[in-house]
């Protein structure tokens, strides 16, 4: 049974509450140029270095000083990014060790799509490592559109139809969406891709 509308968007707000770090993130990603948006990152990077130094185990900012760090390495182009690869991966890597449910499964999704985007020649990319960790994710959240999303850009990208399209159904059904914030426009094109591909 459907919520009434009023009662769903009370539910959905809860979905998005960005912290300063994270909003430091979305505000580069909206930049209108690198140098602005390395600005972002930077002060991104800098609140959760400053937190991380009274409490290091602090999931927001080990969550979003990854995503900062691959960001603002990006703005000076993807050679210069395989200089902070490494810190990336360990920081996903603590954050799995002291919070592995945290923003459903946040780590184990992340550390996945890391395994699966950087290169192999750099010994950081690896797909079986990337399965593994996307299959985590799934298995601890489920119903997270992200994970279902992201899981499915990833079988499709192994030319597994049988396992992308099903997943990819679910987050299209999904009337929410937006309630999630701005990564949703990621999952949606994710969801046609492999709509695209597997009829």
């Amino acid at each position: 049974m459907l919520s009434p509308p009023s009662t769903l968007a009370q539910t959905a707000v809860t979905y998005y509450h960005p912290s300063p770090i994270q909003q430091a993130y979305r505000s580069g990603q909206a930049a209108p140029d690198k140098e602005a948006a390395r600005a972002h990152y930077r002060h991104g990077i800098d609140l959760a270095r400053e937190i991380l130094q009274r409490a290091p185990d602090d999931a927001d900012a080990l969550l979003w000083l990854a995503a900062n760090l691959g960001a603002e390495a990006l703005t000076h182009g993807k050679l210069y990014a395989l200089r902070v690869i490494g810190e990336i991966e360990s920081t996903l890597l603590h954050l799995e060790r002291v919070n592995p449910n945290y923003d459903d499964a946040a780590a184990a999704r992340s550390l996945a799509n890391l395994y699966w985007k950087a290169p192999a020649i750099i010994s950081v990319g690896s797909t079986k490592k990337a399965a593994s960790y996307f299959q985590l994710a799934l298995a601890r959240a489920p119903e997270f559109p992200g994970n279902q999303a992201l899981v499915a850009g990833f079988y499709l990208d192994q030319h597994d139809c049988g396992r992308a399209r099903p997943l990819a159904l679910a987050v299209s059904a999904r009337a929410d969406l937006d309630a999630f914030g701005p990564d949703a426009a990621e999952w949606r094109k994710i969801v046609a891709d492999v709509f695209g591909s597997c009829r």
